[in-house]
């Protein structure tokens, strides 16, 4: 399902149906970008519960109905920044690194992990699973777009080599 701008409305609007529809749009991405930083699963719902809590609450503040998808990354790729810091468990600078497999979708990662570099494997599958566009992960991962393109184009010449006989 792709949220329409009049969801998008209705979600700041506070209509219940429109922020339950945006919420199961968007949770598994949530949840696999709060996992980047998030080791444990528990952990992650927890996050996941109060990223969406805090959307909620500060839907007023949310101006640009084009891009929701960043906007809602964004907030929860800090908060679990701040879960990490509140806990004290896991460096900051380390935690980018981390990766765990999320619902049905994140089962592509088991896959990708040993034939792929993480940060090929996070690109692929931002922009395979989660229909990032180059722009939106060039923003989200600190690379510029033709990198990204680069890179991705080089995973799937390694993952066609790797399933061709598939």
């Amino acid at each position: 399902m792709a949220i329409s701008n009049n969801i998008i409305l209705g979600f700041k609007n506070g209509n219940q149906d429109d922020i339950a529809k945006v919420y199961l749009e968007y949770r598994n991405l949530l949840f696999f970008v709060i996992s980047n930083y998030i080791d444990n699963i528990e952990d992650c719902n927890d996050v996941l519960s109060n990223v969406y809590i805090k959307i909620v609450e500060n839907k007023d503040n949310y101006k640009d109905i084009t891009s929701v998808k960043s906007y809602l990354t964004s907030i929860a790729k800090n908060e679990a920044i701040n879960y990490l810091k509140k806990q004290r468990e896991v460096d900051i600078e380390t935690s980018d690194e981390s990766f765990i497999y999320l619902d049905k979708k994140g089962e592509a990662l088991s896959y990708l992990e040993p034939l792929l570099d993480k940060k090929s494997a996070l690109i692929v599958i931002y922009h395979a699973v989660f229909d990032y566009t180059w722009k939106e992960i060039s923003l989200e991962l600190g690379l510029s777009e033709s990198s990204i393109r680069n890179i991705y184009r080089d995973a799937k010449k390694i993952l066609r080599k790797e399933y061709s006989h598939l």
